[in-house]
C-alpha cells in the first residue's frame, strides 16, 4: 500500500468518524426533545410501568414490616442460650499443590510423539 493510498484511506475513515458522530448527536438531539415533554410520559402509561409499581409497592411493604421487627436480645442471657456448646472443629492449615499444574514436572522427560 503506498502513501497516497493510505492517506485516502485515512481520509475516508475520519470522514466516516465525523458522519457518525453527527447522527448520534442529531438522535440524542431529537430524543431529548421528546423525553423532556412531560405530557408524553404521562400519556404513554402501560402494563408494564404499572406491573413496576406494584412490585416496588410490594418491596415498600415488605420493607416497612422488616424495620418494625424488634428483636428481644435477652435470649442470649438465658440459662438455655449459656448451657449451649459450641462443637466448631479447627481445621488445619494443607499444603498448597504446585503454582502451576499443568507444567511438566522437574526431572521427568515429556512424552515422546510416535
Amino acid at each position: 500500500m503506498n502513501t497516497t493510498q493510505q492517506s485516502s484511506s485515512k481520509k475516508t475513515f475520519i470522514i466516516l468518524i465525523v458522519i457518525i458522530a453527527i447522527a448520534a448527536l442529531i438522535y440524542f438531539y431529537t430524543l431529548g426533545d421528546s423525553a423532556a415533554d412531560p405530557s408524553s410520559s404521562l400519556v404513554q402509561e402501560d402494563s408494564a410501568s404499572s406491573e413496576t409499581q406494584a412490585v416496588g409497592a410490594r418491596v415498600l411493604s415488605l420493607l416497612n414490616q422488616i424495620s418494625s421487627l424488634k428483636i428481644d436480645a435477652s435470649i442470649f442471657d438465658s440459662a438455655s442460650y449459656q448451657s449451649l456448646v459450641d462443637y466448631t472443629i479447627a481445621i488445619p492449615e494443607q499444603n498448597i499443590g504446585r503454582p502451576n499444574p499443568f507444567a511438566p514436572i522437574p526431572g521427568s522427560s515429556p512424552a515422546k510423539p510416535r
